[in-house]
């Protein structure tokens, strides 16, 4: 793992996701690891991308599903202030579970020269997996922040975990791993 060569995606840990509309009891627990790991990657020149829902009111498929949350302009679509969003960071807006489905995080992470990415943030069984998912059928390696991902319940986040594992081949670490190949510039 070459740190210019990878980037964290921290997928929804955004307001709504842990504190408010569509809150995740789970989603706070992995905030202290989450801030932890970003600052490391900050540090070390590691990228920090952040795929954001950015819901249109009244419009997106996923309201239906999942009722309001993360709507584009409001507090509930920010991301939470711990992980500290800083202007080295990007933001790519998703409308849907995946970070790649019609939004510019292919081209953003090519044009990076990204060749890894870390997978945190919340649901290791949906908006993780998903992401994780074209992540990998577009050739990039897949890592898992084990203790920076969480899910809505314990079964939900270890069968979002095993299914990575299985299908997609990820690499499973935790923070402090990540954290102790940043600071070597080496592979795991």
């Amino acid at each position: 793992m070459n740190n210019r060569k990878t980037a964290i995606l921290v997928v929804d840990m955004l307001n709504d996701f842990v504190t408010g509309a569509l809150k995740c009891e789970r989603g706070a627990a992995i905030v202290p690891k989450t801030a932890k790991l970003l600052e490391a990657a900050r540090k070390y020149g590691v990228k920090v991308v952040f795929c954001n829902d950015a819901h249109i009111k009244d419009i997106d498929h996923e309201l239906k599903l999942w009722g309001e949350h993360a709507i584009v302009g409001t507090v509930g679509a920010q991301v939470i202030p711990e992980l500290g969003a800083c202007d080295k960071d990007y933001i790519v807006p998703k409308r849907r579970y995946s970070g790649f489905f019609h939004t510019d995080l292919d081209l953003l992470l090519t044009e990076l020269g990204i060749e890894n990415v870390i997978m945190t943030g919340l649901h290791t069984h949906m908006c993780v997996r998903h992401t994780a998912a074209d992540a990998y059928c577009l050739g990039y390696n897949v890592l898992v922040a084990a203790d920076a991902t969480d899910a809505f319940t314990q079964e939900d986040y270890d069968g979002g975990i095993s299914y990575l594992k299985t299908v997609y081949a990820a690499k499973i670490y935790t923070v402090d791993k990540l954290i102790d190949a940043f600071a070597a510039d080496r592979e795991l």
